[in-house]
């Protein structure tokens, strides 16, 4: 019962507030937006996340753009019968949350080709953002193109539960960082209507050493405005800014975005300047998360009995 009763009395909010605090935190018509959200964080909204959309569209206006992540799931390589029915389309749901998959459906919407790494976006330079995104593309240039055209930044959730500014991953790609990563992939639609099977091609990064960078962005004058949507901490960032700054510092220490856990496989053995030790690593990681440990080297194994190897992989330049 109490449980229902603190439901009952939370604030709603409307797309009319969503709208006022956007515009209050500095977010101006005709805007290019790289919005990454926690929906949870801004409340209980009216509408849910087609509201946002409304409100964030309301507030560049007609002459603006907004884009969010739409990315879709892979799986180990050579495919399984089954993981190769998965055919990766303009309509495959994303792994991303509720914000992507209503991109995904909003009206005047359009969706890059690439088969995994896809964005979705609404507005005034959607469609020239993401039409010549494929799989032949490096996987985040639509968030290199927008940091090369006043691009921003939107976050809506605290740096912990919204990771990262999105050209972390242009800055390592542009840099040539190099990552071992086991074999994965996903079976796409060509342009001919040909089923083709794309291989992963880029590095990722551990989310947890993203933070590392807010310091440097305040510093550097890249973060433009700070405040409240709804009841999400929120702010604004200056794309080219933040991808300056992560460019410079990883030029000069590869190893910043690494986070602090002893158990991260992915900081400590993937990097070709990774410097941990597999049994340390793998000590740390079995004591922390047995369960989770056990299941990766399952996936290894699995995928090494297919005839899978592990690769590098990287961005090309």
């Amino acid at each position: 019962m109490a449980k229902e009763q603190s439901h009952s009395i939370r604030e709603m909010i409307t797309k009319e507030r969503l709208v006022s605090d956007l515009v209050g935190l500095g977010v101006r018509r005709g805007d290019l937006l790289n919005v990454k959200v926690s929906l949870k964080s801004i409340g209980y909204i009216d509408g849910g996340a087609e509201t946002l959309i409304d409100a964030l569209m309301e507030a560049v206006g007609p002459e603006g753009t907004i884009v969010t992540e739409s990315f879709v799931y892979m799986y180990p390589l050579p495919l399984s019968k089954w993981d190769a029915e998965k055919i990766s389309d303009h309509s495959t749901p994303s792994y991303a949350g509720a914000l992507a998959n209503a991109m995904i459906k909003y009206p005047g919407a359009h969706r890059s080709q690439h088969p995994v790494q896809k964005f979705s976006a609404v507005g005034a330079l959607a469609q020239e953002l993401t039409q010549g995104h494929t799989a032949d593309s490096y996987a985040y240039d639509v968030l290199r193109i927008m940091a090369e055209n006043s691009g921003r930044n939107l976050k809506l959730g605290t740096d912990e539960k919204v990771v990262g500014v999105g050209t972390t991953h242009v800055a390592i790609g542009s840099l040539g960082f190099r990552q071992r990563l086991p074999r994965t992939g996903v079976n796409y639609l060509s342009e001919e209507g040909e089923i083709v099977t794309f291989e992963r091609n880029w590095a990722g990064i551990c989310a947890k050493g993203l933070i590392n960078f807010i310091p440097l962005y305040r510093d550097a004058g890249a973060i433009l405005f700070e405040g409240k949507v709804g009841e999400a901490e929120s702010k604004i960032t200056d794309m080219k800014s933040t991808l300056e700054v992560e460019r410079q510092k990883l030029s000069q220490d590869p190893t910043f975005f690494f986070c602090n856990d002893p158990a991260c496989e992915g900081c400590r053995l993937t990097w070709e300047f990774s410097n941990g030790s597999k049994p340390h690593v793998f000590y740390h990681a079995l004591r922390k998360e047995p369960k989770r440990f056990l299941k990766k080297r399952q996936l290894e194994l699995i995928s090494l009995v297919r005839g899978g190897r592990v690769q590098k992989a990287w961005y090309p330049s």
